[in-house]
């Protein structure tokens, strides 16, 4: 197990919500993340756990939680059975097309992750980032940071 993924399974849970708020902050306007995206670079051991994170946020935050979405380019399901409307407006808003299928294409909007200059700044083991990025086999440009 990886220094990172022992840390992120020892961190209270309220450090890890706020390290998920901050990567999930830095996905630009008009480009989306996937919830295994935010997991992996903010050292949350699932995906599940960032969406939890993002169904946590109150009213009003300042978190662009609309910005997440799953690994199939698609808006999650909520409890009550379909996608979020409002998540979906935000979207739309800020330029994301969605297919009639519900889907963004991923090539066109997938955001690159954050700078390996953020990523320093901020404390992140970057190389263990990297390892952990390709071990999993993750795919898009965000994998190509080089040390």
């Amino acid at each position: 197990m990886a220094a990172s993924e022992a840390t992120a399974e020892k961190t209270p849970s309220r450090a890890l919500e706020a390290r998920i708020h901050q990567v999930t902050r830095q996905i630009p306007v008009g480009q989306v993340a996937t919830y295994g995206q935010i997991a992996l670079v903010a050292g949350s051991n699932t995906a599940r756990r960032v969406g939890r994170a993002m169904a946590m946020l109150p009213m009003g935050s300042d978190v662009p939680w609309h910005r997440v979405i799953n690994s199939q380019g698609k808006i999650a399901i909520r409890r009550d059975g379909g996608p979020n409307p409002e998540q979906t407006r935000r979207l739309r808003d800020e330029g994301v097309r969605l297919d009639r299928q519900g889907r963004v294409d991923l090539q066109a909007v997938a955001w690159p992750g954050p700078s390996l200059q953020w990523l320093e700044a901020n404390g992140y083991d970057i190389e263990d980032l990297i390892l952990r990025s390709q071990r999993k086999g993750r795919k898009g440009a965000w994998v190509n940071w080089k040390l």
